[in-house]
């Protein structure tokens, strides 16, 4: 046997246990909504092997060549996130990734991008209740910051205002996800690593997918010693001081963000 085939025979295995080990993964998560709805039990520990699964499954779906399951389970992350409760509905909405992932493993095949959009258009996002006289739309908030409380408070506020909310820890998977599904609003913590808020913004407005994107940048630092005199034209900054989230609210206002989610996937 050559090299090559070898080699291709290690990777066909490799992958047809990650489906395996996958499959059996959905079935615990299945078996945890389940424990979730049981408002009897403290559901906690269910709902961190819940977020422990489904980051395991995220992390290898590309590697296995499965990049759809990826991407599907970082949308189940960012639905978990955004979440204001755990209730039913969220229960169902889960659901309804987890048969998603399940059919795509089942079938052993990754979907083409027409499948793909035609799959995440049809799986729920995070809105609470929304302005209801505002034309149905789709309206995208990529939030950039480390995994962390406040990041998830940030989402549920956006989620609550009808935002599609999607996260990105670093700022390289955060121009990643930009790229392949251009928001509509970016909003930057200022201390990462790799790059700070300000230059990952500066990135973003060379970047042709997401140079027309509403920027804005969180930062500690007070009015006036936030450096935004070289942020790019149009940017706002939002101090996290204790008029946070007015602050945020008012500038999502402002801009005529608002509007109600659809399950249209663009």
């Amino acid at each position: 046997m050559s090299p090559s085939v070898e080699t291709d025979a290690i990777l066909s295995r490799l992958r047809q246990e990650f489906i395996e080990t996958s499959v059996d993964f959905l079935d615990s998560i299945d078996a945890s909504l389940v424990a979730i709805a049981d408002d009897s039990i403290d559901s906690s520990s269910e709902i961190e092997e819940l977020q422990r699964v489904i980051h395991t499954i995220k992390g290898q779906g590309t590697t296995f060549d499965f990049p759809a399951v990826t991407r599907i389970a970082h949308r189940m992350e960012d639905y978990m996130e955004s979440a204001m409760t755990w209730n039913a509905e969220t229960g169902r909405g889960l659901a309804k990734f987890s048969d998603a992932l399940r059919d795509i493993l089942e079938s052993g095949a990754n979907p083409n991008d027409a499948e793909l959009r035609s799959i995440l258009g049809h799986l729920p996002v995070s809105s609470q209740e929304v302005l209801a006289d505002q034309d149905q739309r789709v309206v995208r908030a990529l939030l950039v910051m480390p995994q962390s409380m406040q990041r998830k408070l940030v989402a549920q506020e956006l989620a609550a205002c009808g935002f599609h909310v999607m996260t990105a820890s670093t700022p390289v998977k955060a121009i990643g996800a930009a790229v392949a599904t251009p928001p509509n609003i970016i909003l930057a913590t200022e201390v990462m690593e790799e790059m700070n808020g300000h230059e990952l913004l500066c990135v973003f407005a060379q970047i042709d997918k997401t140079k027309d994107c509403r920027l804005a940048l969180m930062t500690s630092q007070p009015a006036g010693r936030a450096g935004e005199e070289t942020l790019p034209a149009g940017t706002v900054v939002l101090h996290k001081s204790g008029g946070f989230h007015e602050d945020l609210g008012k500038y999502l206002m402002e801009q005529g963000l608002f509007g109600k989610i659809t399950r249209q996937e663009t």
